[in-house]
């Protein structure tokens, strides 16, 4: 590693802190032209696009992430266009699906069958996916000052194109969609030129590369049953407010999504950050388990640390995004745990990864999915977008937990455990209290006390990393 692993991390992540006040300047702006309603229709648009990613790539971008620092670096083109090939097939298929049902899956996306709608989803499937390889390519060359910039201007190019087609057309959800859309393809062309050497045709000629189709099918095959598991475990709770609920406790729970940002922000900097240099770091010395020990004890300080922050300022993060979105603020306390323990068990899951268990993800997924769906299904009738909450934390425990234990099977690092769950049980009794206390300054005053118990039990393991940091990270 030619960096340590600070910079490293830095390089990667100013662009999704950069991102960050520019993405809450962005919900400030569209709070203010969107009311709730039309808010929980985008945010359905959104979710379908997921679900888009998961069948069109088909489990080949983790195949990519596992044989790029395998195969010959001459060769990393041409393994590029073959875990290409399956995506393009998939598309296919699912493009004549969308097609064909388009008065069903637009009725239930935004209430009403919409044709135009059915064409900006084929475009933003096939953009999504173009995007999700043409950063993979950059983030596994560890090129984090170019991985920055190209969440920055995804961030740029969103807001102004909101801005633009608000000014032509006014307040209307596809707004979000069009921007979100054309802005996809964008960032894509950037990207694509400054990986062009990756991009080259002349990389399809290539035939002699490590690894063939069939492994790159075999490896990725079972993770699309995870994916889609993972994604029905994260998104039913939207999809029970709109089968329980209405667009407009929908539109408050997406708000409240936002309103955790800071947490999402810093999951997806880690584990952009984390993945390369994890694989690499078991390449390399699979023995040196203390390394990873020291991860998982500096991050979980770190989310919980900002966990704690994010609940006590949540009347501040609430006022940015205007009167019509106050009750966002009674659900958001714990939507946190959905970043904070996926992050953390970024550190924690590396043993099924490492020696390719991957079928361990489906148990996973269909675990935490089971238990999310029976949240909601008891929760989401009688408390809405806050039982939606309730369910997405407790659920993300037992995702969290899940992902450790089958780890641990193959992969037996000393990790923190006990002082990881004491600082979820602490979290989870804060988020209890948030929503019933309504004074500012009281809950303030609590957050600050368990910042002091959370320092306290971390302060010692932390105090021997900072020590010891050469020798655990190589500096």
């Amino acid at each position: 590693m030619k960096d340590s692993l600070i910079k490293q991390f830095l390089k990667f992540s100013y662009g999704s802190w950069l991102g960050l006040f520019l993405g809450l300047a962005s919900t400030m702006i569209i709070t203010r032209i969107l009311s709730p309603d039309a808010l929980g229709k985008a945010s359905m648009f959104d979710l379908l696009l997921q679900v888009g990613m998961i069948i069109t790539i088909f489990g080949t971008d983790q195949s990519f992430v596992r044989f790029f620092y395998e195969e010959e670096e001459s060769k990393r083109g041409a393994l590029l266009y073959n875990t290409l090939k399956i995506p393009w097939l998939s598309t296919i298929g699912m493009l004549i699906i969308v097609f064909a049902f388009y008065q069903p899956i637009t009725n239930f996306l935004v209430g009403e069958p919409n044709f135009i709608i059915v064409i900006w989803l084929a475009l933003g499937i096939i953009g999504q996916l173009l995007r999700r390889y043409a950063q993979l390519v950059i983030r596994m060359q560890q090129k984090g000052n170019l991985y920055s910039l190209l969440q920055i201007f995804y961030r740029v190019f969103n807001l102004l194109f909101i801005l633009i087609f608000f000014y032509f057309v006014g307040s209307r959800f596809e707004i979000l969609i069009w921007s979100k859309v054309v802005t996809f393809f964008l960032v894509v062309t950037i990207a694509i030129y400054f990986s062009k050497d990756y991009w080259n045709p002349k990389n399809l000629r290539i035939n002699n590369v490590r690894h063939s189709q069939k492994e790159i099918f075999k490896y990725g095959a079972p993770y699309v049953l995870t994916l889609f598991l993972t994604w029905l475990f994260e998104s039913f709770d939207k999809i029970a407010l709109r089968q329980w609920s209405d667009f407009e406790e929908l539109g408050q729970y997406s708000a409240a999504m936002r309103l955790v940002a800071l947490v999402v922000v810093l999951r997806t900097s880690f584990s952009t950050f984390w993945t390369p240099v994890a694989y690499k770091k078991f390449e390399n010395s699979p023995e040196d388990k203390s390394f990873f020990r020291s991860m998982s004890l500096i991050v979980s300080f770190a989310m919980f640390l900002v966990a704690i922050a994010s609940i006590a300022l949540r009347d501040i993060i609430v006022f940015l995004l205007g009167n019509d979105y106050v009750a966002a603020g009674m659900i958001m306390p714990f939507l946190v745990f959905m970043p904070i323990l996926y992050t953390i068990s970024h550190t924690t899951v590396m043993g099924i990864n490492f020696y390719k268990k991957t079928k361990y993800h489906i148990y996973i997924a269909l675990i935490s999915c089971t238990v999310n769906i029976l949240g909601n299904w008891v929760l989401v009738p009688s408390y809405g977008a806050l039982g939606a909450s309730i369910s997405t934390a407790i659920s993300f425990v037992v995702f969290f937990t899940l992902r450790t234990q089958f780890s641990l099977k193959f992969y037996k690092v000393n990790y923190p455990l006990i002082k990881i769950y004491c600082m979820i049980i602490i979290v989870l009794f804060y988020a209890v209290i948030a929503v019933v206390i309504t004074d500012f300054w009281l809950n303030i005053l609590v957050g600050m006390i368990l910042i002091i118990i959370l320092i306290l039990l971390y302060y010692k393991d932390l105090l021997i990393i900072f020590k010891n940091r050469k020798e655990i990270f190589n500096e």
